[in-house]
């Protein structure tokens, strides 16, 4: 029986790309695992094998997610994932969130004493207390800033033209101790440079003309008073005074 001569190279049998063939092992009937695939693929979608393989694995996954669901333990929703805790609603993000800072909370009070908020309340006194200790007051820091500052607010108040004179408790008193920028509560007991000690503030500021009278200042805590600036009266979120 004659040997089959073996060939040096083949046509894919699917693009028709010509490929070389070695000196041993089977002939190849395609060129590549790529071209195989694709063929075996193209008639799995001719005879239909495909679409029903597909159909199976859907309804399987869908039976596999309705066997796993649970309810959501915020609004009772059925949940088709197994490791989901939440269906997925703002209202019940929020509330799982909440219970993990609650939970994280209590497990914080349980080894330490004390509820995470407070002991941070109390880190930030301290904190503010040593940066005040350890950083002095602008004005102390510099004196000819300072200077300069009070010589410019004594020639406006010489230019405001007028004669009126009060004391800074007369418009505290006035208003009631109440700030009238954020409209909270001022503390007589506190004294300058505490950001919640009593300041008079100017209605009009004197750099725009303001007069310095009694119906053009306000009571104000010194930290209102600071971040108002120049700026014509408005309160801390920054909307007009009517």
């Amino acid at each position: 029986m004659a040997q089959t001569e073996r060939p040096a190279s083949i046509t894919c049998a699917r693009c028709g790309a010509e490929k070389s063939v070695g000196r041993s092992g089977p002939v190849p009937t395609y060129c590549s695992a790529a071209c195989r695939a694709a063929l075996g693929y193209e008639r799995a979608r001719r005879d239909g094998r495909y679409e029903a393989i597909l159909a199976e694995a859907r309804q399987r996954s869908a039976q596999d997610r309705l066997n796993a669901a649970k309810p959501c333990p915020y609004c009772a929703t059925p949940m088709d994932g197994p490791r989901r805790v939440q269906c997925g609603a703002v209202a019940c993000k929020r509330r799982y969130h909440a219970d993990r800072q609650i939970a994280r909370s209590r497990l914080i009070k349980e080894s330490t004493g004390a509820w995470p908020h407070r002991q941070y309340a109390d880190q930030q006194r301290q904190y503010e207390a040593q940066r005040r200790a350890e950083q002095a007051h602008w004005r102390i820091r510099y004196p000819e800033v300072a200077a300069l500052s009070d010589a410019r607010r004594r020639l406006l108040k010489g230019q405001a033209r007028t004669a009126e004179s009060f004391a800074p408790r007369d418009v505290h008193v006035r208003d009631g101790w109440i700030c009238q920028l954020c409209h909270l509560p001022v503390d007589p007991a506190l004294r300058w440079p505490d950001v919640l000690s009593a300041s008079v503030d100017h209605v009009i500021p004197l750099a725009r003309g303001g007069m310095h009278s009694l119906t053009n200042v306000q009571c104000a805590h010194l930290g209102c008073n600071s971040r108002k600036g120049d700026r014509e009266s408005t309160d801390v979120t920054g909307r007009r005074q009517s």
